[in-house]
C-alpha cells in the first residue's frame, strides 16, 4: 500500500482520501441468490473490483468524552462507494470517522474507522475503511505505548494507512443486513486495498 502525505495547514482542510483494490467475488449460487433491487448488480459483484472516495474535515471536534476514544461526527463530508460500474453516494449523516486509543473499553486494541450506513428495501447497507492495532488482551495499548499518542484526529497519512498490527487488520467491508436474519445477505471484505491521500483543500 501507499499513501501520499500532505501537510496540515493550520486552518480547517477538507481532505480527499481515496481507495481501489479488489475482492473476492461471491459464489454463482450466491449471487443468484441476491435480491434484483441490490444497490449493485450481480455483474458489479461479479467483477471483484471496488473503490471508494472519503473527503472530511480535519479539525472537526471531538463529541466523545472517553479520554482514550474519539467520535468525530459531521467529519465527514462525503463518502462514495464504487462496485464494478456502479457507484453509490452514503448519506453523511449516516457516517462516522472514529478514533480509538485503546478506548471503547477495549485498552488492548487501537483503531481508526470510516463508516457509513443507509437503509434501503433490501435491508441495512454498511460500509467502512476500517484499520486495527490490537495486542493481547494484557497488553494497555492506551497512550503513548501504542501506534497513538492519543484520541486526537490523526494525520491524513495515518488515516490512510494505520500501522496495524497485521496486514489483514486493515480491509475495506461491505455488509447488507436484512431485518431479524442473524447472517448478512452480502458480506464483503479485502485487505487488497490501496489508499492514498488525494488532496487537501484549506477552508
Amino acid at each position: 500500500m501507499a499513501a501520499v502525505g500532505v501537510v496540515r495547514p493550520s486552518a480547517a482542510a477538507e481532505i480527499n482520501l481515496s481507495g481501489t483494490g479488489t475482492f473476492k467475488p461471491p459464489s454463482a449460487e450466491q449471487l443468484a441468490s441476491l435480491p434484483a433491487d441490490l444497490a449493485f448488480t450481480r455483474a458489479d459483484l461479479a467483477s471483484g473490483q471496488w473503490s471508494f472516495v472519503v473527503r472530511y474535515e480535519d479539525r472537526t471536534s471531538d463529541a466523545d468524552s472517553d479520554p482514550y476514544a474519539g467520535r468525530y461526527l459531521g467529519a465527514i463530508r462525503a463518502f462514495r462507494l464504487t462496485v464494478g460500474s456502479t457507484t453509490i453516494e452514503m448519506p453523511v449523516d449516516q457516517a462516522e470517522l472514529s478514533v480509538s486509543d485503546g478506548g471503547f473499553g477495549s485498552p488492548h486494541r487501537e483503531s481508526i474507522r470510516l463508516e457509513a450506513k443507509s437503509l434501503a428495501p433490501y435491508g441495512a447497507l454498511r460500509v467502512g475503511w476500517i484499520q486495527l492495532n490490537q495486542r493481547s488482551r494484557s497488553d494497555d495499548l492506551r497512550g503513548a505505548v501504542g501506534a497513538l499518542s492519543s484520541d486526537a484526529m490523526p494525520a491524513p497519512s495515518t488515516i490512510a494507512n494505520f500501522a496495524a498490527s497485521s496486514p489483514f487488520d486493515r480491509f475495506l467491508q461491505l455488509r447488507i443486513d436484512r431485518p431479524g436474519e442473524a447472517r448478512p445477505l452480502l458480506y464483503l471484505s479485502s485487505s487488497r486495498v490501496s489508499v492514498a491521500v488525494d488532496s487537501a483543500v484549506a477552508r
